[in-house]
């Protein structure tokens, strides 16, 4: 280094700055992160008659985002919150898929399709679904916009 500069770096005002808030990296994550929930939102499936119980678009009225600062920093979180009338989490077994299962009546009744009139029984055994990774697709579009 010539002669005369000196360069004194301040590690406590670096991170009260990185870590505002308002600061202009919370605002940046925060517009990731709106960003990113409007591409979940356009990528997530809907059935046009609706599914497990709820209308048709629950799924993608259920994507938002949120930010805040914990322990380790500010962060931006993309999340689907809708859920099954039995209160399973509905976006998990979109993006993952399910594999086969059973459906039981909880009561001394057949399972139903009320829309279509369709009686199938007490049990049934459900083949699964294929995974649908609207949120992990949001995330790929992010890191495609961000270089």
């Amino acid at each position: 280094m010539p002669d005369g500069i000196r360069v004194n770096f301040d590690q406590s005002a670096f991170e009260r700055w990185a870590n505002d808030p308002t600061g202009p990296i919370a605002r940046h994550l925060d517009n990731l992160a709106q960003v990113g929930a409007r591409e979940a939102v356009r990528l997530a499936p809907e059935s046009p008659a609706g599914s497990g119980g709820r209308p048709a678009g629950w799924l993608k009225r259920h994507i938002g985002w949120r930010s805040g600062r914990d322990a380790r920093g500010i962060y931006a979180d993309i999340y689907a919150d809708a859920r099954t009338p039995q209160g399973h989490d509905y976006g998990l077994d979109v993006e993952l898929g399910t594999k086969p299962h059973l459906i039981i009546s909880h009561g001394n009744y057949p399972l139903r399709n009320r829309r279509t009139g369709q009686v199938f029984g007490r049990i049934v055994h459900h083949p699964g679904t294929k995974p649908q990774p609207f949120l992990r697709g949001a995330l790929e579009y992010l890191r495609g916009i961000g270089r």
